[in-house]
C-alpha cells in the first residue's frame, strides 16, 4: 500500500538532489518569465451539467521557465499557474491549475556517480467515458491534477574499453489531487508508488559487429487500491550487424511477475529475435518477434525521411503495466489529445498494444502532422477494457513575418467491452497569432467539439469556444 510518508521522502529527496546539482557545477542558466491574458467565450461551460450553459471566462497564466546546461548539470523547468474566472457561476468563481514541467541531469562525482530525476503536474482527464473536452476552459470533475516524480541515482564504471556497468536506483510515484471522487463505477483512481533496482553490464567499443547487454532487474510498484505488482527479470540483450544494412537482434532470459491475481501473472522464459534494416540513410525498419509476457509478441519501428524535414514513422508496441505508469510517458501532454491519452488514470494492470502511424514534417512556411492510432487495451479491471481508433491532422503556416494561421482536426473511435458501447469524439480548430513586438503576441482561435455516444445522453454533447489572448515575455 503507499503512504503519505514516502511520498514526503520522495520530495525532500528530489528537491535535494536538484540544490546538490546546482552547485556541483557552474553554467549557463536562462530564466524565462511570461505572463497569457485570455477571454473565451463557450456555450458550453460545466461539461457535467444536464443542460449547457454559456458563460465568458477570463484565463490569467503566469508562467516560468528556467534552464541550466553544464558540463555536469542539465536542468529545465516549466511551471505555470492557471487561474479561472467564471463570472456566470454563483457559488464557485475561482479555479487554480498548476501545471509543471520539470527535468534534472547532474554528474555528481566525475564518471561515477550521477542522479536523474523528473517532476510532472498535469490536468488530467480520469475517465474516457465521462464527460471531456478538447478545450481545458470548460469545467468536469472528471477532470483532476495528476502528479508525476521520478528520482534515480546510478553508478556507472567503464572497465577500459571492454564494458560498462551500471547499478541504478529508480524511484517513481504518481498520484491524484486529494480528494478524488469516484466518477464511474467499478473504478477507482488510487496512488502507485514503484521502486526498481537494474544492474547491467554492456559491451564497450572494443566491440565492433557484436553489441551486448546483461542485466538484472528488480521492480516492485505498491498500489493504493489493489495487490502490489513485483517483477524480478535477468535477461540478455545482444545485437549483431551483419554488414552496412543489416543487424541481427535478439534477447533470452528469465522473467518471474507476481501480480496478484491471475492477469499477468508469469514464471518462465521470456526471449525475442528480430532484425534492424537500414538501406540508406533515409530509412530504417526493426522488428521483433517472441514471448515477453505470457504468449508470443512482436514489435515493429519504421522510419522514412522522405526530406531532411519530413518523416514518415510506424510504431508497434505491446506492453504490459499499470495504466498509472503510462502517466510518464504522456506526462508532457494537457488537456485531451485523442492520438496520445491513455484514457484513463486508475492502478489496474494492463496490457497495452497499439498502432501508431504518422507523416511529419516542415515545407517552406508550412509544419504539418497526420498521425493515425489503434489501440487496444486489457485490464485485470475488465470495466476498463477498450479498443480504440482515430488519428489526427495538424497544419500551420507563417503568412509573413507576423501573422502565423494555423488548423487541427481530431477524431476518436471507443468501444468498450464491458458493454458494448462505442463512443465517437471529434473536435476541429482554427487560429491565428499575430506577433505585436518582440515581446508580446495575440491569438485569436476558435474550437469545435461534439461526441456521439449512448451511456449518457445529456453528458457532454457539442462544445464551441471563441477566445482571445494576448501573451507577453518578459
Amino acid at each position: 500500500m503507499v503512504h503519505g510518508k514516502n511520498t514526503i521522502l520522495l520530495l525532500l529527496s528530489t528537491g535535494a538532489v536538484t540544490g546538490l546539482g546546482v552547485t556541483a557545477e557552474a553554467g549557463t542558466w536562462r530564466v524565462t518569465p511570461s505572463i497569457t491574458v485570455a477571454e473565451t467565450y463557450t456555450d458550453n461551460v460545466d461539461l457535467d451539467a444536464t443542460v449547457q450553459q454559456s458563460d465568458f471566462v477570463t484565463n490569467v497564466t503566469p508562467q516560468i521557465v528556467v534552464s541550466g546546461v553544464g558540463a555536469r548539470l542539465n536542468t529545465l523547468v516549466s511551471y505555470s499557474a492557471n487561474y479561472f474566472y467564471y463570472p456566470g457561476d454563483d457559488n464557485d468563481k475561482h479555479d487554480l491549475r498548476h501545471n509543471l514541467q520539470a527535468n534534472l541531469n547532474s554528474e555528481l562525482v566525475r564518471e561515477l556517480f550521477f542522479i536523474d530525476s523528473t517532476a510532472s503536474i498535469n490536468q488530467r482527464f480520469l475517465d474516457r467515458r465521462r464527460a471531456i473536452s478538447a478545450n481545458n476552459v470548460s469545467r468536469t470533475l472528471n477532470r483532476r491534477t495528476v502528479q508525476a516524480y521520478s528520482f534515480s541515482p546510478y553508478l556507472a564504471h567503464a572497465f577500459g574499453t571492454w564494458a560498462t556497468a551500471q547499478l541504478r536506483y529508480d524511484l517513481r510515484h504518481v498520484r491524484q489531487s486529494a480528494d478524488v471522487s469516484q466518477t464511474t463505477a467499478d473504478t477507482f483512481f488510487g496512488n502507485s508508488l514503484s521502486h526498481q533496482g537494474i544492474f547491467s553490464v554492456s559491451s564497450g567499443p572494443r566491440f565492433t559487429r557484436l553489441n551486448w547487454t546483461a542485466s538484472v532487474n528488480y521492480r516492485t510498484e505498491e498500489r493504493e487500491i489493489t495487490n502490489d505488482f513485483e517483477s524480478t527479470t535477468a535477461r540478455v540483450d545482444f545485437s549483431y550487424q551483419v554488414n552496412r544494412m543489416l543487424a541481427l537482434l535478439g534477447s533470452a532470459g528469465y522473467q518471474d511477475r507476481e501480480t496478484g491475481s491471475s492477469f499477468g501473472q508469469f514464471d518462465g522464459l521470456i526471449w525475442d529475435a528480430g532484425f534492424r534494416l537500414t538501406p540508406g540513410p533515409r530509412s530504417s525498419l526493426s522488428f521483433r518477434y517472441g514471448n515477453q509476457f505470457d504468449g508470443n509478441t512482436f514489435s515493429v519501428n519504421a522510419l522514412y525521411k522522405i526530406t531532411a524535414k519530413n518523416t514518415i514513422t510506424l510504431v508497434y508496441s505491446d506492453t504490459l503495466r499499470t495504466f498509472q505508469s503510462l502517466a510518464f510517458e504522456e506526462a508532457g501532454g494537457t488537456g485531451f489529445v485523442p492520438t496520445e491519452d491513455s484514457g484513463f488514470i486508475s492502478g489496474d494492470l494492463a496490457r497495452r498494444k497499439r498502432w501508431t502511424l504518422g507523416v511529419n514534417g516542415v515545407r517552406g512556411r508550412t509544419t504539418y502532422g497526420i498521425n493515425g492510432f489503434y489501440l487496444k487495451n486489457r485490464s485485470e479491471n475488465s470495466v476498463l477494457d477498450e479498443k480504440r481508433w482515430g488519428g489526427g491532422i495538424s497544419l500551420s503556416r507563417a503568412l509573413n513575418t507576423r501573422l502565423t494561421v494555423g488548423s487541427n482536426f481530431y477524431y476518436n473511435r471507443s468501444q468498450f467491452f464491458s458493454d458494448n458501447r462505442k463512443d465517437n469524439f471529434w473536435s476541429a480548430s482554427a487560429n491565428a497569432s499575430y506577433l505585436i513586438s518582440k515581446s508580446l503576441v495575440g491569438t485569436l482561435e476558435y474550437v469545435h467539439s461534439d461526441r456521439d455516444q449512448s451511456r449518457f445522453s445529456v453528458l457532454n454533447g457539442g462544445s464551441n469556444y471563441v477566445s482571445l489572448s494576448i501573451r507577453a515575455t518578459l
